[in-house]
């Protein structure tokens, strides 16, 4: 399929895939694991600290025949936009471990599982 585009170039589509499943979408979040602050006298935030950014993908797709992945499992997903923090580095490359499987199923559909990971900038 030929795709004709014009004015302002924009990332489309989703760029990675998963074992098993035609993927659909994704949704990455980024965060910071750690965070402290110290307030004055007045109790005012003086000081404001953030540290081990940790990312966050939750990826949903059409089951093919076959296993899908399973808690636990290492998962290696590209992203379209750098915004991922393996090892503290904004990246379009998310590499992280399994911590949610969610499978949903109808009488008049595919089966559809929905795969979340976690990744923290100093796990490699």
């Amino acid at each position: 399929m030929a795709a004709i585009s014009s004015g302002t170039e924009c990332l489309y589509g989703v760029a990675g895939s998963v074992s098993n499943l035609f993927t659909q979408s994704y949704s990455l979040s980024s965060s910071f694991n750690a965070e402290a602050t110290v307030v004055d006298e007045a109790g005012l935030t003086v000081t404001h600290r953030l540290d081990d950014r940790k990312s966050e993908i939750t990826i949903e797709g059409i089951c093919k025949t076959g296993v899908v992945p399973e808690l636990g499992d290492e998962l290696s997903f590209t992203l379209q936009a750098d915004s991922a923090y393996p090892s503290g580095t904004a990246t379009t490359a998310f590499i992280g471990l399994v911590t949610s499987v969610k499978e949903t199923g109808t009488n008049k559909g595919f089966t559809s599982v929905s795969v979340t990971a976690v990744s923290y900038e100093a796990i490699v």
